[in-house]
């Protein structure tokens, strides 16, 4: 746990906005056969991009 709290801790925001397209691309392939999992995703890399924007603008 501590190497995934690290890990958000240490990349840079452009990272994490890569990592939350990333989710939400492969979030488009899944919506199909399992709604529930492909909205978990979207909540999730939806999450990971707001954290990387407030991120980016506390660095500045």
């Amino acid at each position: 746990m501590n190497k995934v709290i690290g890990f958000f801790k240490d990349s840079s925001p452009i990272k994490l906005v890569l990592l939350s397209i990333l989710i939400g691309f492969v979030g488009i392939f899944i919506e199909k056969p399992l709604p529930n999992v492909f909205m978990g995703l979207r909540l999730i890399a939806f999450l990971l991009f707001i954290y990387a924007v407030i991120k980016y603008f506390n660095s500045k």
